[in-house]
């Protein structure tokens, strides 16, 4: 069980991150794409949120990258302009309810349909009224707020797990705690750049608002590519546990 807590955590770290996949949506689209394989989309109060399934491609980690700094949503909190990027490469959306149900099938024609609705939420904050634009960009900074307090608690929580290992004697326990403390300080940097970035944009210093957002690409970059490289590693002792039971049952 301590296996898939720790597993639970690294997901929750990755969706702290980009601010997706909540515990309950109130409905879903499964985008199957010909460039990104399989993406869920989810739609919550307050935004979306979206999860590539088992594809860790160099085009993958690098959309994400890229993801993390899109301005819209470092800004806003508005993934429009990723949704749409995402949708161009679709072959097909399954469409399903908040029970997972599935509800339809939207072909090409809806498809772009769903990408010039996307367009225009980014148009219209191109044009947004300067009032507008500071409401959003304040429930930003909120939210930014909230998320921070949250990683604060998870990586205290994450260091006390360690001691805990540790005092145990269980090293292997101990350094993944150990893993999740370091990665949860990367993410709160994350949310420290994101922070900085809004209150630059505040400030019409958009010159360097977008060098943060470079630096929150980068920071993003660094933590896939360690979640992904850990991933392999816990799968490969997984594997090797469960081979060891294979082996010792037939004894």
């Amino acid at each position: 069980m301590k296996k898939k807590y720790f597993v639970s955590l690294a997901a929750a770290a990755v969706a702290a991150l980009f601010c997706l996949m909540p515990v309950k949506a109130d409905a879903a689209e499964l985008i199957n794409s010909d460039e990104y394989g399989e993406v869920l989309v989810v739609d919550v109060p307050g935004g979306e949120g979206l999860l590539f399934l088992g594809n860790t491609s160099g085009e993958v980690m690098q959309f994400l990258k890229e993801s993390a700094g899109d301005p819209y949503f470092v800004r806003y909190n508005v993934m429009d302009a990723t949704l749409a990027k995402v949708k161009a490469t679709a072959s097909s959306i399954l469409v399903f309810d908040e029970e997972g149900e599935l509800t339809g099938v939207k072909g090409p024609a809806e498809i772009g349909q769903d990408i010039a609705g996307h367009q225009a939420m980014i148009e219209a904050l191109n044009n947004i009224d300067p009032q507008k634009q500071a409401e959003l960009e304040n429930q930003q900074l909120m939210s930014i707020a909230a998320q921070q307090k949250e990683l604060q608690e998870a990586k205290e929580e994450a260091l006390e797990q360690n001691r805990q290992a540790l005092a145990a004697g269980n090293a292997g326990e101990a350094a993944q705690y150990q893993f999740m403390a370091a990665l949860y300080d990367q993410l709160l940097a994350v949310a420290a750049a994101k922070q900085q970035a809004v209150l630059l944009y505040q400030q019409q210093a958009v010159t360097e608002a977008q060098q943060v957002l470079l630096t929150i690409q980068e920071l993003a970059g660094v933590i896939q590519q360690e979640i992904a490289d850990y991933s392999i590693q816990y799968q490969q002792a997984l594997s090797q546990t469960v081979m060891r039971e294979i082996l010792q049952s037939m004894q």
